[in-house]
């Protein structure tokens, strides 16, 4: 009987897991850090150990994380994408459980560029290159688009459209919200928006059109050090593959440098740039599209940051770690998303 397993919505999990690695559980310590799902080092009768990934129900959460994260790292393992990825071992889609591969190592320091090694980025540029080699592979055309992808301008002015309207629902009954989102978002958006716009006439774009399949990637959509853990060798692994899937590689881009997780060094900010333009260099327009909808990534991370006011999101946060303080967190998002809206507005840290 596994231990240290107390919490009854993952009751049972012992059997479960035992059943898709073939072996008994001797232990499930719950491993800290997970913002959507529950995740449990197994320590295994043979003396293996593997991660017990423990996804939300899809009653309370209709996206398949499952499916994607496992059928995801399973195609990059059959392309070869290499030991930057942990490797899928088996799922039990109805549990909804799946086991991978146990990564021995520490969390990487998202917010301190100073505990970082100077080949870190190059790391991370190296799987996204291989990443974006992979989409020329036949398989690839069967993987689902990444999670909200931005295949074109209009797409994410719509995107943000859809976040900020269920946010105003909410809004309806918090004061700090609707003051926020009605006095300080709104009229910055609608600006932005214009801009944005005019930036794709100027350069000869279509704001409306979606990118060309060949100038789409593989992305990993929330990839940074805030996911990752470094090995006894020195050597990254890069966690968290619910979002995979296709996408415009300028949302990859943005996502990475404005990840409020992850605080960049200029040094890495500038060498991610640089890497980001080399690996999609045959992309004309990429620069362009970067540089015309930066802003409006910006605020779409205000949005983001705002997630805790929604019901059906704080659902996961609670799901994953149920200590959480409701309040405490909507009040400090709040204040992330201020602090994002005026890097828009300043407009010292684009492209």
């Amino acid at each position: 009987m596994a231990g240290n397993l107390s919490d009854p919505r993952e009751a049972g999990l012992d059997v479960t897991v035992a059943a898709l690695a073939g072996a008994e559980v001797l232990s499930l310590e719950p491993v800290a850090g997970g913002g959507n799902n529950r995740v449990y080092e197994a320590a295994l009768a043979d003396g293996r150990k593997v991660a017990a990934k423990c996804y939300p129900s899809q009653e309370e959460d209709p996206r398949d994380r499952l499916g994607v994260e496992f059928g995801g790292l399973s195609f990059l393992a059959q392309q070869g994408a290499g030991s930057a990825l942990p490797q899928p071992l088996a799922a039990n889609r109805e549990a909804g459980v799946a086991l991978y591969e146990w990564i021995e190592g520490e969390a990487v320091a998202a917010s301190d560029p100073e505990a970082r090694g100077p080949g870190d980025v190059d790391q991370a540029l190296g799987l996204l290159a291989k990443l974006h080699e992979l989409r020329l592979t036949p398989g690839a055309k069967a993987l689902p688009p990444g999670s909200d992808p931005c295949f074109s301008g209009a797409d994410l002015v719509a995107g943000i459209a859809g976040r900020r309207a269920r946010l105003g629902e909410v809004a309806e009954d918090n004061d700090s919200l609707r003051a926020f989102l009605s006095g300080k978002f709104d009229p910055v958006l609608e600006g932005v928006r214009q801009r944005a716009m005019e930036s794709y006439k100027v350069a000869g774009m279509d704001f409306g059109a979606a990118i060309p399949e060949r100038e789409r990637t593989l992305s990993p959509s929330d990839f940074g050090f805030h996911n990752a853990r470094r090995r006894g060798d020195g050597s990254l692994v890069f966690l968290d593959f619910e979002y995979f899937g296709w996408d415009d590689p300028v949302k990859m881009t943005a996502d990475i440098l404005m990840h409020p997780g992850m605080v960049l060094s200029a040094e890495e900010d500038v060498k991610f740039r640089a890497g980001l333009a080399e690996i999609n260099r045959e992309d004309e327009t990429y620069g362009a599209r970067l540089s015309a909808l930066w802003p409006l990534f910006g605020l779409r991370w205000c949005l983001i940051l705002l997630n805790e006011f929604l019901p059906e999101r704080w659902f996961r946060r609670v799901y994953a770690d149920g200590g959480l303080n409701h309040t405490a967190a909507q009040a400090r998002q709040l204040e992330k998303s201020e602090a994002m809206l005026h890097r828009v507005e300043e407009g010292n840290d684009g492209i």
